[in-house]
This record gives C-alpha cells, structure tokens and sequence, in this order.
C-alpha cells in the first residue's frame, strides 16, 4: 500500500479486496503509523490527495509525537494542532478534539507543565482516552471508510 501511495496516491483501487480484511488491527496501526511518517516527509501536497491521506498524517503522526514526546508534542507540532483537532473531530472523535484542545490551553498557560496538562486532559476523560483505544478506533475507521476517504472519486 505504502509504495502505491508514494507512487500515486489515490489511484490505489487494485489493492486487492483481502488486503483490507486483515483483522489484526495492531497490523493496521502499525502500517498506518508508517504511512503517516511517509506522507509527512514527502512532498505530496495534501490538498491534492483524497481527503482521508491528510487525516491519517495529521492522526498518526500526533500519535506517534506523543507517545515519544508526551505533551511536548503541542511544541513539536504547534503549526498543526488546529488541523490535528479538526481531524479528530472529522473522524468521529469529539471527545479526543475537546480533550486535546482543553490540554493545549492547559499546556499554553503554564508554559508547558506536564502534571497541569494531563489533569486538563484527564477532566475530559471519553472512551477513547487510552492511546491503544484510539489507535484500535482510528485503523478501524481507515478501513472500514477506506473507500471513501483514501481513493479519488471517479469523473
């Protein structure tokens, strides 16, 4: 999938159907983690990808910020935050959107302390809170809307 998207992303329809019937989802989180990390160093133009390109990028790569950086990810991607946010809420994760935005002003405001942060973020606990919950919920959502979201619409 990954060499097909650096090769020409959206056109990818001859995947084959058992490619996205894989049922291990730690299978999809991985490939999507490395898929985020291809598209942020390439020199795709979001804008001229299918719609769920960008989603997965902002998503996966702010996951992945996280995990290495904890909250110093709202630094090391402070340009993107906002469309970060609106990609949670694009994929039906309101909770993580509120959660996060609460955290970034918590984050803001004390010139980044973590413990504050956290106790922001945990105020606005959602069923998606835990980081495996919300990687499961995302590769799932890529797949099962994958149709719509990661190929071009025909003419």
């Amino acid at each position: 999938m990954l060499e097909a998207v650096g090769r020409s992303p959206g056109t990818a329809r001859g995947l084959p159907l058992e490619f996205w019937r894989h049922d291990d989802h730690r299978t999809w989180i991985d490939a999507f983690m490395e898929l985020a990390a291809q598209l942020q160093q390439s020199d795709l133009a979001e804008d001229e990808l299918p719609r769920g390109y960008g989603l997965i990028a902002h998503l996966f790569d702010w996951e992945a910020q996280c995990q290495y950086s904890g909250w110093h990810a709202f630094s090391n991607r402070e340009a993107e935050v906002g469309r970060i946010i609106q990609a949670y809420e694009a994929v039906g994760l309101d909770g993580e959107a509120a959660a996060l935005g609460r955290a970034l002003t918590v984050w803001r405001d004390s010139g980044g302390d973590h413990d504050a942060t956290s106790a922001a973020y945990r105020e606005l606990a959602h069923p998606c809170s835990v980081d495996l919950d919300r990687l499961e919920y995302l590769a799932a959502h890529f797949v099962d809307h994958a149709d719509a979201l990661l190929y071009e619409r025909d003419a």
